[in-house]
């Protein structure tokens, strides 16, 4: 019998033995947030083709990355705007640690500790990286910050009438690395509320909050927390972050998007050459149902238990990225419920597809292609095409076993010798029944019943356009513009019974009942229109202003939308507009 104590000691003793020999290296292992600011920055000088290559297909990536792509671009500086350059100093007074293993850029208002902390300052000062906590040695780091948010907003419209909510926001965020190897992060927040609780529910990350849904507590709060092990062309990673996943200029991705929960996870990832691999195993959730029971000597209080069901998502990517050119990829995915974890979908090294057949062919695989361009500077194009099961004798018919999604953009960088500017276009179509699947019903493309990939459901489509303008290195200002269409199912409004199937919905699959011949956008259509303006600014290291506007206006076809199973004519549909607008105070001490 194997001695597992034996081989814990052994394994610990080859990490330590790993970190030892690169002790003096200073790069951080631990991960950026997939949201962070300098991916905006990275973008824009790999779309001027300032950066040759940025490899943001999935997100997050580390520290040591980001490090190695800011030192790539300060040696091109002379190519930069005046507005560029200041940004780019105040990133790399951010990665300072990680680039050159140095405090001497760095605040610690509480503590600072170690042998490499004999820069660091204290106190606030203007242009120094401020942390509460700080220590750094040859075999430890550790920066920690205290958060807090304070955010007003209201909104006013045909459905929410005139209504407003508060919210004060605080918590703790902690990274750092161990010999040189393994990173750590951690995240975790929690706020109190005042005002309307379903306001906060347009907040699309504020919704995803289990304690929002809750009506007697007044707060919603996240937790989130990775443990990465880098080993240079080579990571491995568990924990629970945002992970985004695809090619997408406004943050659409295909694969994975911000829709649903973070959820926890198995990753790893590896770079040779012009070879890219990631392989990603997600624990995620299937659709919430409730039992009802009776309880007490006579069975007079009925209580409710939630009921979900534990799901899978698996998928990887082989990519190959040539410098100035191009990037092509090719993924792999499935999700599968109704059992414990596969280890099938845990092998990085495999064919999904011909391994689920192997198992039973109970599950769900798709198939995703993407390219994006650089070869032309300032111009960069993308574009994905996901296929939900490929049936070669059905492609490019109107069966519905012709199920697809694409996505196509283009990022202008600069455009007509604009400085510190950029325009984006996006078009993204999904086909009827794309996402859904018949043989389970918790085997379709969604956790908790959100899409896990772009929010235009099955059924529809929509444009994308953007404008971002960076007058000064710390103001951005954001105007952006959806149009979108939607084709709804026909469903009956005194029972909620589905009448007729367009294939609108992830969560219903192709029924025996239903047309084997698709029509785009059939049914009730949909139309919205949803005008942004973000801007955010940061008038001192640590401290953040943020403003939102929306209008966002929903509409219906005039007069009967639909008639039901028995032939009588339904409520009609009315239109919907509001406007919505935020400010939030961000401070990280």
């Amino acid at each position: 019998m194997v001695n597992m104590n034996r081989v814990f000691c052994i394994a610990v003793v080859l990490v330590c033995a790993s970190g030892s020999i690169h002790s003096s290296a200073v790069a951080q292992a631990e991960n950026v947030p997939a949201h962070d600011p300098v991916m905006n920055f990275l973008k824009t000088m790999e779309v001027k083709g300032i950066l040759r290559s940025f490899d943001d297909v999935v997100l997050p990536i580390s520290r040591a990355a980001v490090a190695r792509y800011l030192t790539i671009i300060d040696a091109s500086r002379g190519r930069l705007s005046g507005v560029e350059r200041e940004r780019l100093d105040d990133l790399l007074s951010e990665y300072h640690y990680d680039i050159a293993g140095s405090v001497s850029r760095f605040d610690a208002l509480i503590n600072a500790s170690g042998d490499r902390i004999d820069s660091v300052g204290a106190g606030l000062h203007p242009g120094r990286e401020r942390v509460a906590v700080l220590h750094a040695d040859s075999v430890v780091t550790l920066f920690a910050n205290a958060l807090v948010s304070v955010d007003t907003r209201r909104v006013s419209g045909d459905a929410q009438g005139s209504v407003g909510t508060q919210y004060l926001e605080v918590g703790l965020r902690a990274r750092g690395t161990l010999l040189g190897h393994l990173g750590y992060s951690f995240r975790m927040t929690n706020a109190q509320f005042w005002g309307n609780r379903d306001l906060l529910f347009l907040d699309e990350r504020i919704a995803q909050s289990h304690a929002l849904g809750v009506d007697n507590i007044q707060n919603f709060d996240f937790a989130e927390g990775s443990v990465r092990y880098d080993a240079g062309f080579l990571s491995a990673q568990i924990g629970r972050e945002r992970v985004l996943w695809g090619n997408s200029v406004f943050g659409e991705k295909m694969v994975l998007s911000d829709h649903p929960r973070a959820f926890d996870h198995l990753r790893a990832d590896l770079t040779y050459g012009v070879f890219r691999y990631s392989f990603l195993h997600a624990w995620i959730l299937g659709s919430e149902s409730r039992v009802f029971f009776m309880i007490g000597s006579d069975s007079s209080t009925a209580h409710s238990e939630p009921v979900i069901a534990d799901k899978y998502f698996a998928a990887h990517r082989f990519g190959l990225s040539f410098p100035g050119i191009i990037d092509i990829g090719f993924q792999e995915m499935v999700v599968y419920s109704n059992r414990s974890v596969d280890l099938a979908y845990l092998t990085p090294l495999s064919l999904i597809e011909s391994t689920q057949r192997s198992r039973g062919e109970r599950d769900n695989v798709m198939w995703v292609f993407d390219l994006k361009t650089r070869f032309i500077p300032g111009l960069q194009l993308t574009a994905t095409i996901l296929y939900d099961d490929i049936n070669v004798p059905d492609m490019f018919s109107d069966l519905w076993t012709d199920r697809y999604a694409w996505q196509v953009g283009a990022h202008w960088a600069d455009p007509f010798t604009l400085p510190n500017t950029s325009v984006m276009v996006e078009y993204t179509r999904v086909e009827p029944y794309v996402f859904s699947h018949g043989r389970s019903r918790d085997d379709n493309f969604t956790s908790l019943g959100r899409i896990l990939g772009p929010a235009v459901g099955p059924n529809g489509d929509a444009w994308q356009f953007g404008v971002t303008v960076v007058p000064r290195w710390n103001l951005s200002i954001r105007g952006s513009v959806l149009l979108g269409r939607h084709g709804l199912n026909y469903v009956n409004p005194w029972t909620g019974e589905l009448d007729r199937n367009f294939g609108a919905d992830p969560l219903i699959p192709h029924r025996n009942e239903d047309p084997e011949r698709k029509v785009f956008l059939a049914g009730t259509l949909q139309k919205t229109l949803r005008t942004d303006v973000h801007a955010v600014w940061e008038p001192m290291n640590g401290l953040w202003i943020e403003g939102l506007y929306r209008y966002e206006s929903v509409t219906y076809p005039k007069g009967i939308p639909y008639y039901t199973w028995d032939g009588s004519v339904p409520p009609g549909w009315s239109d919907a507009a509001y406007h919505y607008g935020s400010m939030t105070l961000r401070m990280e001490l």
